[in-house]
């Protein structure tokens, strides 16, 4: 955390002085947790078993036996001192994933071009991901996008598998969570945490190039799809490795590749009767995450914010997270519609994918989607300096555009 610091005064991203004092608690901290945390005396820390300026690795270690005292612990941080813990970073170098690490992110992405040197096993162990680990104090989310079929990012490491459409076609649910379990106990060796796969998308578009869904979907049947993308993310954690759900609302009948422009989804009937549907019955399964996708989603509107969902990407639209967390949507997927989803909610790339930064560079974009209700904001792209990234999400927490409530809520979710 002190590199972290120093790091920031050295930019002058904000005073220094708004780095080594935590700011009071404002009227806008509705849950008290702020408040809460600072006015903890050492005995009454020291009482419930960490220290008065504990770390996010010394409350990931309490959660392994009390996760109550371990969110305690967590409220007692300052929230802006969490910031980096909001990001999920791309690292392509060791050097990079040194910096974020030592910025406080705790969440490292390995995308196209990373130096796979670094995974357990396969280079020199004091640069390895066991290294960062220790560098961190903590523990870390090392992901990967593993998908099988044409997004596979270690085929040459510990071999091939199929696409989701092939799973489906070709083998049973039973064969694909063997399969998984199989393969995710590889990928866990090698130090990865998180698989961002399987795609709960229902097939639009017949070929990926039309929307870069295509053959990454199981199929065209949203039955098909929620039973395959559960059976896919079990084999994945029986492995210990955490699946991601991607992405809502849904980006298989959208109007093209949100890599490349803005695209739009079906109107949010049509979604409720087709594309939501796996995502409705995916979401009671416990200990996974969704990620939310850069489609524009018509009739999916935040009045109250004036935020309108045909012309706002879902990432950046707190209808779309509220709409995810409360359920109820596609009622006739499942008696009562969705379940309220508790887990971990991601962006897509926020600083990839056209869709997002034509309008939005990095550090705004990981802000207004923090601010709308993302957990976690991918910054999968290396063009954005992670240092600019933490630095403006640090000062959105201190001037309150990203409520401290939230902060405290996504690291725990995220982290504990």
């Amino acid at each position: 955390m002190r590199r972290f610091l120093i790091a920031l005064c050295v930019l002058v991203l904000v005073g220094c002085s708004a780095d080594s004092t935590p700011p009071s608690s404002s009227p806008a901290d509705s849950d008290g947790s702020a408040a809460a945390a600072s006015a903890q005396s050492p005995s009454d820390s020291a009482k419930k078993g960490f220290s008065q300026n504990p770390t996010l690795g010394e409350c990931q270690a309490l959660a392994e036996r009390d996760r109550i005292v371990a969110e305690e612990c967590v409220n007692a941080i300052p929230a802006e001192d969490l910031s980096g813990a909001l990001l999920a970073v791309g690292v392509t170098t060791y050097e990079q994933a040194e910096h974020a690490v030592d910025l406080g992110v705790r969440h490292l992405f390995f995308g196209t071009g990373a130096d796979f040197s670094m995974l357990n096993g396969r280079g020199d162990p004091s640069r390895s991901l066991d290294a960062l680990q220790k560098r961190s104090g903590g523990r870390l989310v090392i992901s990967v996008d593993e998908e099988g079929g044409e997004v596979q990012r270690l085929a040459d490491i510990i071999g091939k598998i199929p696409s989701a459409r092939q799973m489906a076609e070709t083998m049973s649910p039973q064969q694909v969570t063997d399969m998984m379990r199989e393969h995710g106990e590889k990928m866990k060796k090698l130090g990865f945490t998180m698989d961002f796969a399987p795609i709960a998308d229902v097939v639009g578009a017949g070929d990926v190039q039309a929307n870069a869904i295509g053959s990454r979907s199981f199929s065209a049947d949203p039955a098909v799809v929620a039973e395959y993308a559960r059976a896919y993310a079990l084999g994945l954690q029986q492995a210990g490795i955490d699946a991601v759900f991607k992405h809502f609302p849904g980006h298989g009948h959208t109007t093209g590749d949100s890599h490349e422009r803005a695209v739009t989804a079906p109107t949010r009937p049509e979604l409720e009767a087709n594309d939501l549907v796996p995502f409705a019955r995916l979401s009671d399964m416990s200990h996974v995450s969704m990620m939310v996708g850069h489609m524009q989603t018509p009739g999916i509107d935040d009045a109250s914010h004036q935020v309108w969902g045909a012309q706002t990407p879902a990432s950046l639209n707190p209808a779309v997270y509220q709409l995810l967390r409360e359920g109820k949507y596609s009622p006739g997927a499942r008696e009562g519609g969705a379940a309220p989803f508790r887990g971990t909610i991601f962006t897509d790339d926020l600083t990839g994918m056209k869709a997002i930064t034509a309008h939005h560079p990095g550090p705004d974009a990981a802000v207004a989607a923090l601010q709308a209700g993302a957990d976690q904001a991918l910054t999968a792209s290396g063009a954005v300096a992670v240092l600019d990234v933490v630095g403006a999400v640090r000062q959105a927490i201190i001037d309150g555009r990203i409520p401290r409530a939230h902060v405290y809520d996504a690291v725990k979710a995220a982290h504990l």
